[in-house]
């Protein structure tokens, strides 16, 4: 018995790392990728630029918690292999990574999802998540932030 709650517990615990690992894998993946443009922010430039001025106490609190921004974009029709490809990665990732949506927006052909998660040691993601028939954009947010923080941001947004 002991034997097999130890295998289940592991298969959780390695369930849960791949999850995690899954975004970080993707960015990954298109970073190189001449096709894609990548941008990536760390924690020290957002600290430097709340530092400069101009920044409330409420968002340098807010950006404190960050710890990157990554940026991948896809200049490319929809339709297209690499698009749909790209875009099914990247559903997957959202289908099985246990995020949340917050906001669909549809405005004639651009689509806008912004998804949220927060893991149990407070692990915060957000991922927005833009479509155009010739323009594909995913932003993910990366940050320590608990459940409740989160939703008191989306609350302020309201």
């Amino acid at each position: 018995m002991k034997k097999l709650i130890v295998t289940f517990a592991a298969i959780l615990i390695f369930a849960s790392s791949v999850k995690a690992q899954s975004l970080e894998n993707l960015f990954k993946k298109y970073a190189d990728d001449e096709r894609f443009e990548f941008v990536s922010v760390g924690s020290g430039l957002m600290n430097i630029a709340s530092a400069l001025g101009g920044v409330d106490k409420e968002a340098k609190n807010m950006m404190s918690k960050m710890k990157s921004i990554k940026i991948l974009t896809l200049e490319e029709n929809l339709n297209s292999h690499l698009a749909n490809s790209f875009i099914k990665e990247l559903d997957n990732i959202i289908a099985n990574g246990e995020f949340e949506t917050i906001v669909e927006s549809r405005e004639k052909n651009e689509r806008t999802y912004i998804y949220k998660r927060v893991d149990a040691k407070d692990n915060a993601d957000m991922l927005i998540v833009t479509k155009e028939p010739r323009e594909t954009n995913v932003i993910w947010l990366k940050g320590k932030m608990s459940k409740q923080e989160m939703q008191k941001i989306m609350q302020e947004d309201d």
